[in-house]
């Protein structure tokens, strides 16, 4: 009688235990994968090569190296605000930084110049709209898409645009840097013509010192034209000051200068005469002798005020006269510089020269690129390294498992055989298979399920299914070996296809008859009759049958216990080939008639999560699984990633 006890179904996955890393598995991991990584290494080194010599161009650098100076100041300090900033600074001598330099030396107005020089417009590798782009070049392509985007068609460039883009290619050739704590400019220029490399940072260092020296005659130029008019102003100042001066000295009577003197002293005189006759007058008693002098004083008090007036009018115009003197010694000495200046500008304009010089011109240029043998390194390290990531990835995505002690540790159940592939996977050669390798691996795969199943339990089963969680995991060719290796050793074994929705004998065997276990257990036939022989001796088939006979609803018949029972009694073993567990639940009712139950694994494909979804399946109808098995193993892989497995150690036993 079958077992009706269900043992508890363990968790698939332990979360708790902590994953160790094994760099054994890590380097058997990246052996397995070897192809990927070299067929990934290839096509990196490949595509780099193809960049490398025949996509990218040559890159070569000509290097100038320009000297900044400061030089002395031509310029008085009371023009420079004056003039224009840019115009005062070249000629105030005042220090540039080099970040300024730097600018200059990158300025519009100078790149201009340098594609005047050297008709960079009529330069494909400048002036790119001279070479048509090809519509389905990757340029093309991107032009049209953002067209498409914008609505719009292509505009032709016109003068100004051209001009434009020039200056933004050649100012994207060009490099400049400072060195630290230098007084330096190195100029870097980066073409793909090695000749156009050394003429442009020549010509832009040319260009850059011209530049300096037209700043500095403009100028000079303006210093000269700023101090003539200053001079000019000033000379006619001094003419109006001059005159009025003269003018002063007629209206003031300065003409003798001691006249100021004789009105000091005659006032002086008048001051003193008016005190006297005051004195006497307070001394007078004689009315008509005090009528006298006090007319006298009245007349000397008359006179002291002309005379005080006098005397004032004389200091104020000669003082003024003094300080219009000053001013006009001040200005004739103003002029004096001016004119001084600007015979040392006018000198100093016959000798410009910039502040800047060469220091090292370029001479040559050297290639910078692209490093084709490096850029190739580079790629295989990147090609390897990307293989192993795929590797990786694949390896971390499989769901299925390496060998049965992953197997058994997942799912708690023991594992009674692995099973590895056949030198034919043809159905129809699956018998010549078994009877011609009987020394092999895949055969020897077969005894060890037989002896699991002999020595389980008290008695060994007599009822044996075979199922698998899902299609193609092997369920059918695992009956048909055990049934082979059962019959090895003299046992009588009735091999029942039991999928009665798809059966599957007749595509190992020749079936002669069309009735089968469905016809049986509907009572169409005997159980005799609907038997015949395989070519495995010792072994006969009971096929599903021709009649399309529901499965479930048969299955679930009464008559099913008394077939099988038939069966006990007239053979050794009985195997059945079930449908699988997870599509269909045919299975789990013949399982319920079967002392044992035996899940076929597909190596490295079942997912755990179905072989769960199965397992769970039997559990709910109290169906205990027996054991699993590990089919379809790939012996040289599964040594390469890991896994354990017999066939693997067994050399010298058996053919591996």
């Amino acid at each position: 009688m079958p077992p009706s006890v269900s043992q508890p179904l363990p968790a698939l996955v332990d979360l708790d235990q902590p994953a160790a890393l094994d760099l054994v598995q890590i380097l058997r991991l990246a052996w397995a994968g070897k192809w990927i990584v070299a067929l990934t290494t290839a096509l990196a080194v490949l595509m780099a090569g193809y960049y490398g010599f025949a996509v990218a161009r040559p890159q070569h650098a000509a290097i100038t190296v320009i000297e900044t100076r400061t030089s002395s100041a031509r310029l008085a300090p009371d023009l420079a605000p004056d003039l224009p900033p840019h115009l005062g600074a070249a000629l105030a001598g005042a220090p540039v930084q080099p970040g300024t330099q730097i600018q200059i030396l990158l300025a519009t107005p100078i790149l201009e110049q340098v594609i005047a020089r050297l008709d960079l417009q009529d330069d494909p590798a400048f002036n790119r709209y001279l070479t048509p782009v090809p519509p389905l070049s990757p340029r093309g392509l991107r032009i049209r898409l953002r067209n498409l985007l914008q609505g719009r068609s292509e505009p032709v460039p016109d003068a100004a645009a051209i001009a434009s883009k020039l200056v933004q290619n050649l100012r994207a050739a060009i490099h400049v840097t400072h060195p630290r704590d230098s007084d330096l400019l190195r100029v870097t220029v980066t073409t793909g013509d090695p000749d156009r490399a050394m003429a442009i940072a020549n010509t832009l260092a040319e260009v850059y010192l011209a530049d300096q020296v037209a700043r500095k005659g403009d100028a000079l130029a303006a210093s000269i034209a700023l101090l003539g008019a200053r001079s000019d102003a000033l000379h006619a100042d001094q003419a109006a000051t001059t005159q009025a001066i003269t003018a002063l000295v007629a209206q003031a009577g300065l003409q003798d200068p001691t006249r100021a003197d004789m009105a000091g002293r005659h006032l002086q005189d008048t001051t003193a005469r008016l005190a006297s006759a005051e004195a006497a007058l307070a001394r007078a008693s004689d009315p008509a002798n005090a009528q006298r002098l006090t007319a006298q004083i009245a007349a000397l008090r008359a006179s002291r005020a002309d005379l005080e007036t006098a005397v004032q009018s004389l200091t104020t115009a000669s003082q003024t006269r003094a300080r219009m003197q000053r001013d006009l010694d001040t200005a004739i000495a103003q002029q004096a510089s001016y004119q001084q200046q600007l015979r040392a500008l006018s000198l100093g304009a016959a000798q410009i020269a910039p502040d800047s010089r060469v220091l090292n011109a370029a001479t040559e240029a050297r290639y910078i690129g692209p490093q084709k043998v490096l850029m190739v390194q580079i790629a295989a390290m990147i090609g390897a390294l990307a293989g192993l990531m795929l590797v990786a990835l694949h390896h971390s995505l499989r769901r299925g498992f390496a060998d049965a002690a992953a197997l058994q540790d997942r799912t708690g159940l023991p594992v009674l055989a692995q099973l590895p592939l056949l030198p034919s996977r043809r159905p129809a050669r699956l018998l010549a298979a078994l009877d011609a390798t009987p020394a092999s691996a895949a055969t020897e795969g077969y005894r060890h399920l037989r002896t699991a199943l002999m020595l389980h339990g008290a008695e060994p089963p007599q009822v044996i299914l075979s199922s698998s969680a899902i299609p193609g995991e092997g369920k059918t060719t695992q009956a048909i070996g055990l049934a082979h290796g059962l019959a090895q050793l003299g046992k009588r074994v009735l091999l029942i296809d039991a999928d009665l929705r798809r059966g599957a004998f007749r595509r190992y065997f020749r079936l002669a008859g069309t009735e089968g276990l469905a016809a049986v257990i509907l009572g169409h036939s005997t159980l005799d009759a609907a038997t015949e022989p395989s070519l495995i001796p010792g072994v006969d088939l009971l096929a599903g049958g021709a009649e399309q006979a529901a499965g479930g609803e048969t299955l679930f018949l009464p008559a099913l216990a008394d077939v099988l029972a038939q069966a006990r009694a007239a053979y050794d073993v009985v195997i059945i080939d079930a449908p699988p567990l997870v599509p269909v639940p045919d299975a789990v009712v013949l399982a319920r008639h079967c002392d044992a139950v035996i899940l076929a694994v597909r190596w490295d494909k079942t997912p755990a999560a179905v072989v769960q979804a199965a397992t769970e399946k039997l559990a709910a109808a109290g169906v205990p699984v027996t054991g699993l098995t590990l089919t379809q193993v790939d012996i040289r892989k599964q040594a390469q990633r890991g896994g354990i497995g017999f066939a693997h150690y067994g050399r010298g036993y058996f053919h591996v």
